[in-house]
């Protein structure tokens, strides 16, 4: 087996430097009559372990198939914008000429697929084919979209309106759509004399937890710049403070109204919160009725869980009840 070190892979090069298809077979097939391993060779040439062995394998009078082929030098890896476009031009050239795209696929190295890239990619090679003009099932729905999200609905009850009149697509697409688009054209209200600023969605869930002094990249301005533009939310935020009014009082008989006020937004989350609170509705009366918490049982449950795991496999029932109990006095 040949050897050389990295630096002498210039040297190589011009050894069995090729101009077309056929050349660079031959001189595959030379360097592994050398002595080279298919890795060297691949290095080398900067081709693929199975186009070395299927160059290998080429007969002598398979000549003319390869020999008029030109080769193009491989620089596109290098990331550089005007040797790309040079390859593209090549394409455009050799298809011209008239090869095939298996051909010209062979010439540089890749596949068909992105030879069929090349063809319809822009001759700077700045980008691809442009698909911003790339028709949606969004489309017909557009005006529609913007006018119920300017009266506050979201983009759930939105979905909903819109596939009644036969749209097909998904309910992320109205998201995507919303979220990208100018909130200015999307409502009706004036904001001439506002600057636009984006709040995210993380932002707005934060304000379910802490007060609006305590989250970040949002004022009380903002909030009711918000409330105003998407009324539902504001609802949304009206119902958590009066259910944390709820908890925190004694009062069972707001109960019910707060839940025939939730369910009258429609919302699914929120609705399926709701079910669970109807579940367990008991138990919920009671903890605003009283003021006892079974905090104590819990943590005692979970301390028994925590020895029995740290002993599992190891001991029995009474060895358990005297950890627990030894757990206890300590």
């Amino acid at each position: 087996m040949q050897q050389y070190e990295v630096h002498e892979l210039p040297k190589i090069r011009e050894k069995y430097k090729y101009k077309t298809k056929w050349e660079l077979i031959l001189a595959v097939q030379k360097m592994r009559a050398d002595g080279y391993t298919i890795s060297q060779i691949s290095e080398v040439f900067r081709i693929g372990g199975r186009a070395i062995t299927s160059y290998c394998k080429v007969p002598p009078e398979d000549k003319e198939k390869y020999d008029e082929v030109p080769m193009v030098k491989k620089s596109i890896t290098t990331k550089n914008k005007e040797l790309k476009a040079d390859i593209i031009l090549n394409v455009h050239n050799m298809i011209a000429d008239g090869y095939s795209k298996q051909k010209i696929a062979e010439a540089i190295g890749k596949s068909e697929r992105t030879v069929r890239r090349y063809l319809t990619a822009d001759p700077s090679a700045q980008r691809g084919k442009s698909v911003s003009n790339r028709w949606s099932k969004l489309d017909p729905y557009k005006d529609e979209i913007l006018k119920l999200s300017a009266k506050g609905q979201s983009s759930f009850k939105i979905f909903n309106s819109i596939k009644k009149s036969g749209y097909t697509g998904s309910a992320s697409r109205i998201r995507a759509f919303l979220y990208n688009y100018n909130i200015g054209a999307a409502t009706e209200v004036n904001r001439s004399n506002l600057s636009i600023c984006r709040i995210e969605r993380p932002t707005l869930i934060a304000l379910l937890y802490k007060d609006i002094s305590k989250v970040k990249d949002i004022c009380h301005e903002h909030f009711i710049n918000i409330i105003e533009l998407y009324p539902e939310l504001g609802q949304l935020f009206q119902l958590l403070k009066e259910f944390k009014e709820l908890l925190n009082g004694t009062n069972t008989n707001k109960l019910d109204i707060w839940i025939v006020a939730a369910r009258s937004l429609d919302i699914p989350e929120l609705n399926s919160f709701l079910t669970g609170v109807e579940r367990d509705l008991d138990a919920i009366r009671n903890a605003i009725a009283f003021s006892y918490s079974n905090g104590l049982a819990e943590g005692t449950v979970n301390k028994i869980k925590v020895i029995k795991r740290i002993m599992y496999g190891r001991c029995g029932f009474h060895m358990l009840r005297r950890k627990v109990m030894l757990n206890n006095v300590n």
